[in-house]
């Protein structure tokens, strides 16, 4: 079964880690795990949006190992 990148900003959701993605035609698309609140520990920027959703799925993976994401996505 292959994991839709919704299925990824979905479940990050559902798992309450925060996030935000911003575009800006031809620079890219910036991305941001955490909040204005309690900060971000990753950021980045990727040439798509399915770059910057897996960017995401990836940095959340390493600060949040024990989150229900981490669980059901780690290793796929």
């Amino acid at each position: 079964m292959a994991i839709e990148r919704a299925d990824i900003l979905q479940a990050l959701y559902a798992s309450e880690i925060n996030f935000s993605l911003a575009t800006f035609w031809d620079l890219g698309v910036d991305w941001k795990l955490g909040d204005e609140q309690n900060g971000f520990p990753a950021q980045g920027r990727a040439q798509s949006v399915g770059g910057a959703i897996i960017a995401l799925a990836n940095a959340a993976l390493e600060h949040f190992p024990n989150s229900e994401f981490a669980a059901r996505f780690r290793g796929r």
